[in-house]
């Protein structure tokens, strides 16, 4: 596989951090000529990003560029510094959006963050690269964006099922449907689960809806053609499912695995990057297509397309005073929405809870508990929620 040794020979070269972690596997770049001799090399945990970032500031020494040349630099929640080194589709999400039958033809609002997140930018470039007209809307301002949404004759979704669900709730209430006052006509999903009722809908309103997935790190992974079943691989990123433990590659009908992707990058040549995430082959189409994001392998837990984890939130809670909470993740609605309970005999001031959102970058609901109402070795971070 030439592609691999080149971007292997290419990253021993030019990353520090990745000729380091060669070295200190006892591996030169020619133990690794196909797909086989990456399981030579142990995973790069997600998890383990901040700190690596802190260290070697500000990309863990993974980069083969400066920072001062790069595009745009976005923060995730860890914090995570993303780069991004080109403009355009940086993330190369047009391979999934033209496969959602996204084109010149189109009016898109993009209803994603364009605000130290990526995802703003992430699908804003590859909606362009397609020649599609992009509203970059982001989140929130929901009579705005619906008003928007008419006016200008929206033809295409990009976002959050959750939020169009919002949107189009909304419209329902003012009278507008959709085919008459409202153009909408297809839609692409990511970040969140989208439920069996969030399908049907968009069904029922003859509104074509698409799904991938994706990292603010990796970008596009895999996404929906309809062709067959669960998720196609993108053929831009080498992608594994390895036992989360050992980082063994799973024989493909191995059962659950972490999504272990190896990125073609040259400037940001992420290799043998452990994103947390498990999934499995789809039967009979093994090494081709994955069944979709099945959970996660560390304590994060993904709420409104935002993973939220427990260290980075404990540690947010104790800076702001307070020892004991537990926060409980459910669905209301068909809303995503995180439940924090502190011990405190204080109040809990809005200046608290904005101090939360800013780190977790979801807005919480908080409550007060007596002391003594939690157990000190309870679970900090419960998802109570259920698919299907």
């Amino acid at each position: 596989m030439i592609e691999l040794q080149n971007i292997i020979q290419h990253a021993y070269k030019n990353s520090d951090d990745f000729r380091n972690r060669m070295i200190a596997a006892n591996l030169e770049p020619r133990d690794i000529e196909a797909r086989e001799d990456l399981c030579k090399l142990p995973v790069l945990k997600k998890e383990d990003l901040p700190t690596l970032q802190k260290e070697f500031s500000p990309f863990g020494g993974m980069t083969t560029m400066e920072a001062s040349k790069m595009v745009r630099i976005f923060m995730s929640p860890g914090p995570i510094y993303d780069p991004q080194s080109i403009e355009g589709d940086n993330w190369r999400f047009s391979e999934a959006l033209e496969a959602a039958n996204f084109n010149e033809n189109d009016i898109v609002q993009n209803t994603f963050s364009y605000h130290l997140s990526p995802a703003g930018f992430m699908f804003d470039g590859a909606l362009r690269r397609l020649g599609a007209t992009v509203i970059p809307a982001g989140t929130g301002n929901t009579e705005l964006q619906i008003q928007v949404m008419k006016d200008l004759g929206v033809t295409g979704y990009v976002g959050t099922p959750s939020f169009l669900t919002i949107l189009l709730d909304a419209a329902e209430e003012k009278g507008w449907n959709v085919g008459d006052e409202l153009k909408l006509s297809k839609a692409f999903f990511t970040a969140e689960m989208v439920t069996a009722e969030m399908k049907q809908r968009c069904d029922k309103l003859n509104i074509c809806a698409y799904e991938g997935y994706g990292t603010a790190d990796c970008g596009l992974i895999a996404y929906q053609d309809k062709q067959g079943p669960g998720l196609k691989l993108t053929e831009t990123a080498l992608v594994q499912l390895c036992d989360p433990l050992t980082g063994q590659e799973l024989p493909q009908d191995g059962g659950e695995g972490e999504v272990v992707v190896t990125l073609f990058d040259e400037i940001y040549p992420l290799i043998r990057f452990g994103t947390g995430d498990l999934s499995r082959w789809v039967k009979g189409f093994e090494g081709q297509r994955l069944e979709g994001v099945l959970g996660r392998v560390s304590d994060g837990v993904k709420v409104k397309g935002m993973f939220v984890r427990e260290k980075q939130l404990t540690n947010t809670i104790q800076e702001l005073g307070f020892q004991t909470y537990q926060a409980i993740v459910s669905r209301e609605n068909n809303q995503d929405q995180i439940e924090i309970m502190i011990e405190t005999a204080e109040l809990i001031n809005d200046q608290i809870v904005a101090k939360i959102k800013d780190i977790i970058r979801v807005t919480p609901i908080v409550k007060v508990l007596p002391k003594g109402s939690l157990k000190p070795d309870s679970k900090k971070l419960i998802d109570t929620r259920k698919w299907n």
